[in-house]
């Protein structure tokens, strides 16, 4: 019986010993913390500010890196505006002015390239922000509503 308590109590000791040695070394290899700090969280992109103004679009760069780029529009002009984002080959001076969505004095957005997102209008004094995934290539930035193009609301940009 005296035997068979001390096999117990031993048997005992050794489980007691041995949970303790793995839970020491699992947490000195692996520390949670670590593991949170290495996981990228964030996206990260790239921020172009535009100003729309009578009658111009002045974005902060032409040149513009690939991938998630967030615009902050402000209309500093007196009148409403809008900022589109154009994907196409054509220069925007050879962009033929036409009618679009039954008014006249504008661009036709459904050819010769691809509206990738707007603000739509936005009157005078206001902002808003746009978030787009670019890729590589030639862009046409500008305002469609009827006239403005004419008057110079546009510009090239290229995404590399």
């Amino acid at each position: 019986m005296i035997q068979r308590m001390v096999g117990l109590v031993l048997g005992a000791v050794l489980l007691v010993g041995t949970a303790c040695s793995s839970a020491s070394s699992s947490a000195t290899t692996s520390p949670p913390a670590a593991t949170a700090a290495a996981t990228p969280t964030a996206v990260i992109g790239t921020d172009v500010s535009v100003t729309l103004d009578q009658w111009s679009v002045q974005p902060s760069s032409t040149t513009i890196s690939a991938g998630t780029v967030r615009f902050a529009v402000a209309n500093q002009g007196d009148r409403e505006h809008e900022f589109v984002v154009f994907k196409t080959d054509t220069p925007a001076a050879d962009i033929p002015i036409v009618s679009f969505e039954h008014q006249k004095d504008r661009i036709n957005e459904d050819q010769g390239g691809t509206n990738l997102g707007e603000t739509g209008d936005l009157d005078p004094s206001k902002s808003q922000t746009l978030s787009l995934d670019l890729q590589p290539g030639h862009y046409v930035f500008f305002c469609n509503l009827p006239g403005h193009y004419r008057k110079g609301m546009r510009i090239d940009v290229t995404v590399q």
